[in-house]
């Protein structure tokens, strides 16, 4: 089946974020086979590059990714995304502690923070985020019924296992009593 629809992410996150950017690769390549996805992001310190502006003014989505510091180039582009009017998400993480020039961006930036414990909890809290844009942003991201039917029923499944209990098995010892060794 030849590829319909190309989309393209462009991710600002800082090195100490790679754990949630390789996640996100992986979700991406989970994703309908019909989409073909183009992931730039915030060029490392190693690289000492500006960052890609016109991949960025290209992209279908954006997400800032913030961890312990706003570091250059991301508020730049930050900046070229909201200029570009571009479909963003931010997320930043709940554990650790933040700079006081992280603190003021996020205060400053206007945009929504989501909040997560660990890389795995971002994925998930993303993929649901990112779904539902796909899926309400259409005919603008250009997805053809085949596409939106895959990712409805991908959001559902997420839906469903968020509904279900821990599984839990309860052993007695919850109000108190004796622990013996098992053998």
């Amino acid at each position: 089946m030849p590829l319909e629809v190309e989309l393209r992410i462009y991710v600002s996150a800082s090195p100490e974020m790679d754990a949630e950017c390789e996640l996100l690769g992986q979700l991406l390549a989970d994703m309908p086979k019909s989409i073909r996805w183009i992931i730039k992001r915030t060029p490392g310190r190693h690289r000492r590059a500006n960052p890609d502006i016109d991949a960025l003014r290209r992209s279908h989505l954006y997400l800032i990714l913030l961890g312990m510091d706003i570091t250059a180039p991301v508020g730049v582009e930050w900046r070229a995304a909201q200029e570009a009017e571009q479909s963003a998400f931010a997320y930043r993480s709940a554990r650790t502690l933040i700079s006081p020039a992280a603190a003021s961006f996020i205060r400053y930036s206007g945009m929504t923070w989501q909040l997560y414990q660990t890389p795995a909890d971002f994925i998930q809290k993303f993929e649901r985020a990112m779904i539902t844009r796909l899926i309400e942003g259409t005919p603008g991201f250009g997805l053809g019924v085949a596409e939106i039917e895959e990712l409805s029923v991908r959001l559902q499944g997420l839906e469903r296992a968020e509904e279900k209990p821990a599984d839990e098995k309860r052993r007695g010892a919850g109000r108190g009593g004796v622990i013996l060794p098992s053998d």
